[in-house]
């Protein structure tokens, strides 16, 4: 029931922060910070919280009432709870407490402070003792817990306490493993970047918010902050390259700073984040490839410097086997939607990897290998691991005013999946471990609360341990849960949208440019800058109108560079006989161009090409002549600002008429520029020279 209900990427809602219900509109109140357990091996007992409360209320008048409900057993029970419903029975419940008797800081934070106890006597001392009652057994569990504001001041109907104001459902974890059990493994994939940085209409590339690199160093601050809890990090390399492009040095520094710590691992995927299926379904592979080696390099360039390792691609959406295949030479171990692959699920979350297979669905059952990761290898089957899609939904909860609070629901939710199956045992009998993985959105910009107090609950959890995605690997065996060891790629028939013909168009023009552009370092740098505008528009957190725009903002880009080389539109004066005559081509970029230089006539005949010396700046003339037009073309180095290339012609007819000039790329006959030459020809007959000189 559970994986039905969380299966797509839609479930945001179900998951977000419960928002307050209130009597009157302007109460509130909001979880500023908690304790991630209690149990017998928490620091202490105590269910502490701060709240911070808004009422139009006097303070005399208030009273808090908490009421703490039974554990839940099943994750489709702890959806419900989320928005307040399906608390279940009630454990305990404690009295009203007046306000004024609570402690309140001078940051207007209410502390709150509950010893918890359940198969011993109540012997605390707190705000209130809550008493779980489990004489007969282990307390451990998840137990969903309401604290309401109340306005004694003003009774409801049938209620002594007075009028029910703002409510907040919140959760208390009581941790109490076996000694015999495993924790569960935790992998959290933090993506680190921003928007796609596109070019617009006019080619411009807007620069970075500040409010957006105020998000993401906050972000990166409440990672460094937390010492050193094993997670994986996604880096953007386009917001990196951007941002160390702008100036805004001390994001990406805080970046490479934390990718050189040893318990974080940094993957190297592509430039933007791209749907790999629909790059290789659509005959883009090439362009998956050129995602691939420019996130390498951007990551390792000395402006970024940032340690990232290929092995492991995190997928957001399906991948069928051709883009699989793809893959496989460099990643060989995949993170895919659940809905992306086949094969039985059993009532448990699915917490083990599995052998993707292109063959038969593999059997459920436990046949996987025991101890190891179950990767073939480069170029063999690769290993895969689901994402929740439950937890994602709690990530994308983690912005605004709640984050602390959608904080305390992932806790719960991690805790939760372990006590679905805390003593599982291997096919040799042996404990065996069980793993999720929560893979945050593309640009993921939660409240650093969220990030802070999401780490800071993972540190000495008893029941959940942080890992990367290859530590992940190599301790959760393949299968141990009972569940399919094999899995196949789930067939697609959605149509993809990415704009396949625009970006293969836009391909070869940059292939083309960069044939002219790159002999020199400025012009390399500039072919690279235009590449990387046409790969993020690529990104898969754009709509396929959004990407279609972003392929013109290319264009437009471009275009620009293009503007920087004419033709000077002369007029020649040609007299009998042949005749070297000069073209000027102008250059304004900032770096040489390579260009081909190309005429075509049929009024004009141009000389063999042992007759033509185009000057310095050019070689390898060719000359062309057939049914009676003539070309002239010759591969030249466009080093000054104002060049000339000369061109032996000589008039088929006198009069006058224009001529093209064209400067192409040397590969892929990319216009470059072009104009036109006006030829003033004043040749005479043979007949007329003899009646000239029998006047005379």
């Amino acid at each position: 029931l559970l994986l039905g209900t969380v299966a797509g990427d839609g479930v945001g809602a179900a998951f977000a922060a419960p928002t307050a219900s209130s009597a009157r509109g302007g109460d509130r109140i909001t979880l500023v910070r908690q304790s991630s357990w209690v149990g017998p091996n928490a620091p202490n007992q105590d269910l502490t919280m701060g709240l911070r409360i808004r009422t139009s209320a006097p303070p005399a008048a208030l009273t808090l009432s908490i009421t703490v409900y039974d554990h839940v057993t099943n994750r489709s029970g702890f959806v419900e709870t989320l928005s307040g419903r399906s608390l279940g029975a009630v454990a305990a419940q404690s009295p009203a407490l007046a306000m004024s008797a609570l402690t309140t800081d001078a940051q207007g934070v209410t502390h709150l402070g509950i010893p918890v106890v359940g198969d011993t006597t109540p012997t605390g001392t707190g705000d209130w003792t809550a008493d779980l009652g489990c004489r007969q057994g282990s307390c451990a569990g998840v137990y969903p817990v309401k604290v309401t504001l109340a306005d004694s001041s003003s009774p409801g109907p049938g209620s002594g306490s007075g009028t029910g104001g703002a409510q907040l459902i919140t959760y208390l974890v009581y941790d109490d493993p076996s000694s015999t059990s495993q924790p569960l493994r935790f992998a959290l994939v933090a993506p680190l970047g921003l928007a796609a940085p596109t070019a617009d209409s006019r080619g411009r590339v807007a620069t970075p918010s500040p409010a957006a690199v105020a998000s993401l160093e906050g972000i990166l601050g409440a990672i460094g902050g937390s010492g050193a809890v094993p997670m994986t990090l996604a880096p953007d390399p386009a917001t990196l390259d951007h941002l160390a492009d702008t100036g805004r040095a001390r994001p990406v520094s805080a970046v490479a700073a934390l990718s050189a710590g040893p318990a974080r691992q940094t993957l190297s995927e592509s430039f933007v984040p791209v749907d790999a299926g629909a790059l290789v379904d659509t005959g883009l592979s090439g362009e998956l490839t050129a995602q691939q080696r420019q996130a390498a390099q951007v990551l390792a360039s000395p402006g970024v410097g940032v340690r990232a390792s290929t092995g492991t691609w995190v997928a957001r959406s399906a991948l069928d086997q051709a883009a699989i295949d793809e893959l496989v030479p460099d990643y060989d171990h995949l993170v895919l939607p659940l809905s992306a692959v086949s094969g039985p699920t059993g009532p448990l979350t699915v917490s083990q990897p599995f052998t993707l297979s292109s063959g038969s669905s593999g059997s459920s059952g436990s046949s996987g290998s025991s101890g190891s990761s179950g990767s073939s290898g480069h170029g063999g089957a690769p290993t895969a691991m689901v994402s929740d899609a439950g937890l994602r939904a709690l990530l994308v909860a983690g912005k605004g005013a709640n984050a602390p609070l959608a904080a305390v629901q992932l806790l719960a939710d991690l805790s939760l999946i372990y006590y679905e199956a805390p003593n599982l045992r291997g096919p040799n009998g042996a404990p065996a471990p069980r793993g999720v993985v929560a893979v945050a959105p593309p640009a993921w910009a939660p409240d650093p609360a969220f990030v802070s107090t999401t780490l800071a609950g993972l540190v000495g959890n008893p029941v959940i341990q942080p890992v990367t995605l290859d530590q992940l690997f190599d301790q959760v065996p393949v299968g141990a849960d009972g569940q399919a060891s094999s899995r196949r790629p789930v067939p697609t028939t959605a149509v993809p949208q990415i704009p396949a013909g625009v970006v293969r168009t836009a391909r070869a023009q940059a292939a083309a440019f960069e044939s002219a552009a790159t002999g020199s370092a400025t012009g390399t740098a500039t072919a690279q800058r235009l590449d990387n505008l046409l790969l993020a528009a690529e990104s898969s957190t754009l709509s396929p109108r959004q990407q279609r725009a972003a392929v013109g903002g290319f264009v437009s880009a471009l275009g620009q560079q293009l503007h920087g080389l004419s033709v000077r539109s002369d007029t020649i004066r040609l007299t009998g006989g042949t005749a070297n005559v000069p073209l000027t081509v102008v250059r304004n970029t900032p770096y040489p161009v390579t260009v081909v230089v190309r005429l075509t006539s049929d009024k004009l005949r141009f000389p063999g090409a042992s007759g033509q010396v185009p000057g310095a700046l050019c070689k390898s003339p060719q000359v062309q002549s057939s049914a009676g037009r003539s070309s002239f073309s010759a591969l030249c180095v466009l080093d000054h600002a104002t060049n000339a290339v000369y061109v032996n012609m000589r008039s088929r007819t006198s009069g006058d008429f224009r001529i093209a000039v064209t400067l192409t790329s040397p590969h892929g006959n990319l216009v470059l520029a072009g104009g036109q030459l006006t030829v003033r020809s004043l040749s005479t007959s043979a007949v007329a020279i003899a009646l000239s000189v029998g006047a005379a």
